[in-house]
């Protein structure tokens, strides 16, 4: 009985984040894609990364064609690790809302790429092969 009185005692919130922390070093950041959610995260990712790449892919949790990119995108994260990979869900908050809004995000999915502060490249629409070849110009 003692245990089912600590187990019920759980809460999800007494587990740790699962999201990478945003507010830490780029390499700390590139496990594989990083969610955000705000503005002001995507400028402290791109302002931290110097030089490095950041990809950011913009989506929305109906979008068809987002879904079968994920995976895709998630692999290309995994290949090219000395680049920073990002993902925001349009439609989880209104902050992302927002974000996608300041960045004239007007179809999904579509990605930008930021290097050295200054955004470099923009992809629409879900071409992967377009998507690494930009991955692979920009590094």
């Amino acid at each position: 009985l003692a245990m089912l009185a600590s187990a019920s005692a759980f809460s999800p919130s007494s587990l740790p984040s699962l999201r990478p922390s945003l507010r830490s070093s780029p390499a700390a950041i590139n496990m594989a894609v990083s969610d955000i959610t705000t503005a002001g995260e995507l400028d402290d990712v791109v302002k931290s990364s110097g030089d490095k790449l950041v990809v950011i892919d913009y989506s929305t949790t109906w979008c068809g064609p987002c879904k079968i990119v994920a995976p895709k995108y998630e692999a290309l994260s995994e290949v090219y690790t000395d680049a920073v990979f990002l993902k925001c869900i349009g439609d989880s908050s209104a902050d992302a809302t927002a974000l996608m809004k300041r960045e004239g995000i007007r179809s999904v999915p579509a990605f930008h790429f930021w290097k050295g502060g200054e955004k470099v490249e923009v992809i629409a629409g879900a071409n992967v092969e377009a998507l690494e070849n930009t991955i692979k110009d920009n590094m």
